[in-house]
């Protein structure tokens, strides 16, 4: 079992309920979309009204606590929780997401990751170079052209405090269309 998955695993045998929980960085690109690398956590991105759900009908952060608590020794946590409005998404993020088929023990843990597009803009606010590599392995495996690209980058919602990198980012991944792999 991966880390991602056990960290989902972790966290699915501690809710007292049915929730749900999204997915992006590393453990959305392993989990939902195959790249075969490690992480050490997971990072969820969910609106308030999300959380307050979790937290009323799954005890939500108790499971987190007590999540965190058991996978320390082992280097594993999840403590990366960000609103939609401090990331930067396509207005049409929600549609875009895609469903994890996969089984954490618990049929009560619905989990999704954000769709292709999105997990990309997602990674413009750093883009170091594994950034560079999981945008280049999103591309490549779901065959994403250049002017879809350049068009998502065009309708995004930058938060204010990212609109600088951004701007920086985005022709730096756009120039990946130009190189070979390898190449950042």
């Amino acid at each position: 079992m991966n880390p991602a998955e056990e960290i989902l695993r972790t966290l699915a045998s501690h809710l007292e309920g049915p929730g749900h929980v999204r997915l992006f960085g590393g453990a959305a690109l392993i989990l939902g979309y195959g790249l075969s690398r490690s992480t050490e956590d997971a990072d969820l991105i969910l609106d308030e009204q999300e959380v307050d759900v979790l937290i009323r009908q799954a005890n939500f952060g108790e499971a987190l606590r007590l999540t965190n608590e058991e996978l320390a020794p082992k280097g594993l946590y999840l403590t990366h929780i960000f609103g939609p409005e401090q990331q930067i998404l396509t207005p049409e993020w929600r549609q875009s997401c895609v469903v994890v088929n996969r089984s954490f023990g618990n049929a009560a843990l619905a989990v999704s990751a954000l769709g292709p597009l999105d997990l990309i803009l997602s990674k413009l606010a750093r883009a170091d170079d594994e950034d560079l590599e999981d945008i280049r392995f999103i591309i490549e495996s779901k065959g994403i052209e250049r002017k879809t690209l350049a068009d998502a980058i065009d309708r995004a919602m930058v938060p204010e405090v990212l609109s600088e990198v951004f701007e920086r980012n985005r022709q730096r991944v756009l120039k990946l269309f130009d190189k070979p792999r390898g190449s950042s």
